[in-house]
């Protein structure tokens, strides 16, 4: 993020993720879809958007994992599992270590 200043958060989280629909834990996608869950993004953007936040942030891109790395155990939160089981439960949680170092 601090070499490519058009990316705006990297998530941990996909919400797409269903076991069905994800395979590989290496894959990244970057997009224009604000990830709800499991994001950072670096302490000078956040100083620039929280005074507006979340009314408005600049058209940026974001990195998401096909693979969660992050699990919503949320049937026990404040949505009292309403979609957890149909939606939350069947997402695949990363169970590979990744050494992101080599891959670059």
């Amino acid at each position: 993020m601090k070499k490519d200043k058009t990316i705006m958060a990297v998530s941990s989280w996909n919400d797409n993720a269903q076991k069905q629909f994800v395979h590989d834990p290496e894959i990244l996608y970057r997009s224009d879809f604000f990830p709800g869950l499991g994001w950072m993004l670096t302490k000078s953007t956040w100083n620039e958007l929280s005074p507006k936040w979340p009314k408005a942030y600049p058209c940026q891109q974001f990195i998401r994992p096909e693979v969660c790395r992050t699990y919503n155990f949320g049937e026990h939160g404040s949505s009292l599992g309403q979609f957890f089981r149909q939606y939350l439960e069947p997402i695949k949680w990363n169970d590979v270590q990744v050494d992101w170092k080599s891959k670059v």
